[in-house]
């Protein structure tokens, strides 16, 4: 019976593809005995959907996340601790594998069935580490067990990030995406796919710099793919670019910026800076996605520091110059200022950007 169907059931079925966000609405509203539907519209979660230039960061649906959350790292706690025993008698690449286990088994539990996004994030993490970790000991376990190995070479070798660990791990996050569809495990897949991807292009000759801004640059395209088939940020999809985006501004600004100073000297290295953060921010607004700008922060202080001081390093002891505080001053205006009158500038540059042919693909104006 449609007015009976729980409020889980219609974000599970929305979930599954059984019925639309816009057939969930109407159930939502034959339950609650109206005909107009809710004034909200549904995402697809079955929840109230955000506004439709707006960033979703969606990571719990009530307390009752944090509370599994914590259960599920005394779980992890618990098998850390079996690793450095031999507990019941389990080898070391056996309590990995049966760990990785546990926590799939729980993501059924908590992902594929309560929707439970916190513990979600951190089940995929803890199930990707354990899998890869599995894999590692069980093919390298000559040198594990060797009387020569001691703490330094254990820290050199799980620091590598090679793909040694990069591979499973990669493989892991892809299962677990494509099992449980976790927007968050995406965000682990093009991670993994780096360390992977680095590694490779390391050992023809390419530096990681370049293939930090080349593979960034992939990430970002990809989660503009995701944006463009979800205009109005309701869907699954707007998560999913969301995850993307934090993954590629930090592959991207980077290297970007390491390239200016290698190629600019003294002011001009500031003043370079300074326009990129600009037309940085530019294309944030115009794709509505700030995670360029914060990926962007730290060097952006640094240019505008450079700039009032003149070119002075900042001290490492003594008290802390007036410049360095007005540059902090600066800066927090600039960001609060950028975040309260965030919608108005879009909806005085989106004008201009649709009458080009990437107009239809953006985000819609909040007036």
């Amino acid at each position: 019976m449609a007015n009976g169907l729980p409020t889980d059931d219609l974000r599970a079925a929305v979930e599954a593809g059984v019925i639309d966000a816009a057939q969930a609405e109407k159930l939502r509203a034959m339950r609650q005995g109206t005909a107009a539907p809710s004034p909200a519209p549904l995402g697809s979660d079955g929840e109230p959907a955000v506004l439709a230039d707006e960033e979703r960061f969606r990571f719990l649906n009530g307390f009752n996340d944090v509370f599994l959350t914590i259960g599920v790292l005394l779980v992890a706690a618990a098998f850390l601790a079996a690793t450095s025993t031999s507990l019941f008698g389990i080898s070391f690449v056996a309590t990995f594998a049966f760990a990785a286990a546990t926590f799939w088994v729980l993501s059924e539990i908590l992902v594929g069935r309560l929707r439970a996004v916190l513990p979600g994030m951190v089940l995929s993490l803890l199930f990707v580490a354990f899998a890869a970790s599995a894999v590692v000991v069980q093919l390298h376990w000559d040198n594990f067990k060797s009387s020569h190995w001691d703490v330094a070479s254990e820290l050199v070798f799980w620091r590598n990030p090679t793909l040694i660990f990069g591979l499973p791990a990669l493989i892991a996050a892809l299962v677990y995406y494509i099992r449980f569809r976790l927007p968050f495990a995406l965000a682990l897949i093009a991670f993994f796919g780096y360390a992977v991807v680095s590694k490779s292009l390391f050992n023809i000759g390419i530096g990681p710099s370049f293939a930090a801004f080349g593979y960034g640059l992939v990430v970002l395209a990809v989660a503009l793919y995701y944006d463009t088939r979800d205009t109005k940020r309701v869907t699954r999809f707007s998560d999913c670019a969301f995850w993307l985006h934090l993954v590629a501004a930090a592959l991207i600004v980077s290297p970007m910026i390491l390239f200016i100073k290698e190629s600019t000297n003294g002011a001009a290295t500031s003043a370079v800076v300074l326009l990129t953060v600009l037309l940085l921010g530019l294309f944030a607004l115009a794709i509505d996605r700030r995670a360029l700008l914060v990926a962007s922060l730290a060097y952006f202080c640094g240019a505008v520091y450079d700039l009032l001081s003149g070119g002075v390093e900042l001290p490492h002891s003594g008290g802390i110059p007036p410049s360095f505080t007005l540059t902090l001053a600066l800066v927090g205006g600039f960001v609060l200022i950028l975040g309260v009158f965030w919608h108005p500038l879009r909806n005085r540059l989106l004008p201009i950007l649709q009458a080009t042919p990437i107009g239809p693909y953006l985000p819609q104006a909040r007036q």
